[in-house]
């Protein structure tokens, strides 16, 4: 279960400011990615282009769930640092 606040709302990839959301400094990101709720469906062009822009900052999807059938809670790791 995600007890954490999101870090971010993505309801369009304009919303998503990636320098911002993923730097440096986070161990952990957020993201609550709108469903649409006419059709209660997921974007995947909007669910891909948020995981293609966290992997670029080196962040991992680790899990998402659903939250109040308008939100998926995307939740990336940053990646462990090789030695």
């Amino acid at each position: 279960m995600v007890s954490d606040q999101p870090t971010g709302v993505v309801e369009s990839i304009e919303d998503l400011d990636p320098d911002h959301v993923f730097s440096a400094h986070r161990d952990q990101v957020i993201l609550a990615v709108r469903i649409t709720p006419v059709f209660n469906t997921l974007d995947l062009g909007l669910v891909t282009a948020v995981i293609d822009a966290a992997n670029h900052a080196g962040f991992a999807l680790v899990r998402e769930q659903t939250f109040r059938d308008e939100w998926l809670l995307c939740v990336f790791d940053a990646y462990e640092e090789q030695d």
